[in-house]
């Protein structure tokens, strides 16, 4: 007997299946990595410091102070695009170049808007030192680039040479680009500073060079490998793999020479063909007819002097 007060019991809600999502259309949400989060808030805080610029430093030449913020916003948006594609390639670079890009906008900031105003040369002088800064900042992190990967997985010695000489470049690069803001401030460079960029240039020459001649050596088992793939097997031109039988003499060569007689192994006269091989090839003679010597295997000894060349 069922009681009129019961409540039938509802069926369990199914739970959804995880992709039922991506069945609906809807795509899984990216998260934005650290290299990413970091350069936003790089970019955030130089544009502050570029609007405390603008209050600062000369407001004349308003529109190529501004083209060339635009200009140098879109080169940090597009070395960062460029180096977020590239940062999983290895741990170090993320970093590094997140480094170098901030310095590259943060010297070309202050280069536009430190700049004193010269109403022929303003345009010019910011499009050349931004050329500078951004090529020689970005020559110097793709030699670090190479340097560091040239180490890996080589001894401990190249991996040492390697990362000395990234920092000397590192060095150097600042050293050759940093006066380009300094300038700005009406500060005269000294000739000292000059010499010790120089200085630290050569160092970095140095390294690369040791770098370079430390790889070369360490990997010259790995190209006699390479090289012993790749070379052909020489024949012996002393032995030939084709073969031969005697032919009539004529001439004074037939007159001098013994009646023939039944061929003996290693015989001058005669040679056994070798199984499955085409037609015999007449026996190779010297010029004057004579037939050369055998070897002791049967064949043609082509070694001797004045002996024709074997074929190829």
């Amino acid at each position: 007997m069922s009681t009129p007060n019961a409540v039938p019991e509802r069926p369990a809600a199914a739970e959804p299946h995880p992709d039922a999502g991506a069945s609906r259309g809807t795509a899984p949400q990216r998260q934005l990595s650290t290299f990413l989060k970091v350069s936003i808030i790089l970019l955030a805080a130089l544009t502050v410091a570029s609007i405390s610029l603008l209050f600062i430093g000369d407001f004349q030449g308003k529109f190529e102070r501004v083209f060339a913020t635009f200009f140098v916003f879109a080169v940090f948006v597009g070395l960062t695009a460029l180096d977020t594609r590239r940062e999983l390639k290895s741990e170090w670079y993320a970093p590094v170049a997140l480094i170098a890009n901030s310095y590259i906008l943060a010297l070309l900031l202050i280069v536009t808007w430190m700049t004193p105003y010269d109403p022929f040369s303003l345009g010019w002088s910011l499009l050349w030192k931004g050329i500078v800064v951004i090529g020689v900042t970005r020559l110097v992190l793709l030699c670090c680039q190479g340097l560091l990967s040239m180490s890996e997985g080589k001894p401990e010695s190249i991996a040492r040479f390697a990362f000395i000489t990234s920092m000397l470049a590192v060095l150097a690069g600042i050293l050759f680009t940093a006066p380009i803001a300094i300038e700005t401030f009406n500060v005269t460079i000294p000739e000292l500073y000059w010499k010790i960029a120089v200085a630290t240039l050569i160092l970095t020459a140095l390294g690369l060079a040791i770098t370079l001649l430390l790889r070369w050596f360490y990997a010259a088992p790995d190209r006699d490998a390479a090289r012993a793939k790749l070379r052909p097997a020489t024949p012996d031109r002393a032995v030939s793999a084709e073969p031969y039988r005697a032919v009539p003499l004529a001439g004074p060569a037939a007159q001098a020479a013994p009646p023939a007689q039944p061929a003996q192994p290693g015989s001058l006269t005669a040679a056994p063909a070798a199984p499955g091989a085409g037609p015999l090839l007449p026996w190779p003679t010297f010029a004057d007819g004579r037939p050369i010597p055998a070897l002791p295997n049967g064949q043609p000894d082509f070694s001797v002097p004045g002996a024709p060349l074997p074929p190829q």
